[in-house]
């Protein structure tokens, strides 16, 4: 009998998790032992293929049933992953993080998290205080102007950022864009991108941002990219990467997509769905 699939643990919780393997009995002779798979399907058709495509996903496939119910262990792991998704939410940036990747720090005009996750709009635009910030250490008129934040999930930020930007950064410098000094924005939505871009004059905006978590991805990265950017600009005309993670898209092959769109774009003065 093969070992059950390890169930997918967010990098940043990989060390927190704890999991329980199940007591092992004794081994029965070969001519009696029971058809059941440690993953809860009996019988399968094509074992060889169910095995393969158990290991390659993290969705919640073959989980099996007890009579009409989960069995105990999908249950479980499903109450865990969604404790992950409602801790990523509420998580909070180490205080030092901007400094620590060299940013410009902004906050939105959002008070607390509580206020962020009830009012997005409020995430949509720059505090008063964070409109001098920048009007006095951005960078105006640059070719792209780059963006990390928080979004729904800081510890998606916090787990991939410190890869994902360099390399962003290099990419975009590489195919002969200029870029400004890169921004830190707190309680951000995707929209603030639209608000900074206006701000200083750019011809183009990349924000990097934590995703809606789901269940057990609290860690998953996106990107927006927009050309000519404008107030309340349409998501239509905007480029979205997104499950940038360890388990997903990595960071540097993601920086490298992000770049040629925006070069593209660029030249052809405009993104999103039109970006063909």
């Amino acid at each position: 009998m093969n070992p059950p699939p390890r169930r997918r643990i967010p990098a940043f919780l990989e060390d927190l998790v704890v999991t329980a393997e199940s007591p092992v009995a004794p081994p029965a002779p070969a001519a009696k032992a029971s058809p059941r798979r440690p993953d809860g399907v009996d019988h399968p058709h094509n074992e060889a293929f169910l095995e393969r495509l158990v290991q390659t996903t993290p969705a919640r496939i073959a989980a099996g049933r007890t009579g009409t119910r989960y069995r105990a262990e999908t249950y479980l792991a499903l109450r865990a992953d969604h404790a992950i998704a409602k801790d990523a939410v509420e998580a909070e940036l180490p205080v030092t993080f901007a400094s620590s990747l060299g940013c410009i720090e902004v906050v939105s005009r959002c008070p607390d998290r509580a206020h962020y996750l009830l009012h997005p709009n409020d995430g949509r635009r720059l505090s008063d205080e964070s409109r001098a910030v920048l009007g006095r250490e951005g960078e105006r008129g640059v070719d792209v102007q780059v963006i990390v934040a928080d979004g729904l999930s800081s510890p998606a930020l916090e787990t991939n950022g410190p890869r994902l930007l360099p390399a962003l950064l290099q990419a975009l410098k590489s195919r002969g864009m200029s870029v400004g000094r890169p921004i830190l924005a707190r309680l951000a939505r995707v929209g603030l991108q639209d608000d900074i871009g206006v701000l200083l004059g750019v011809r183009a905006t990349a924000i990097c941002l934590g995703e809606r978590p789901g269940l057990g991805t609290g860690d998953s990265l996106s990107i927006y990219l927009a050309v000519g950017p404008k107030l309340d600009q349409d998501n239509a005309e905007k480029n979205c990467i997104s499950n940038i993670r360890p388990q997903g898209l990595l960071p540097e092959a993601a920086a490298d997509m992000a770049a040629s769109l925006l070069r593209r774009g660029l030249d052809l003065g405009r993104s999103g769905l039109e970006l063909v």
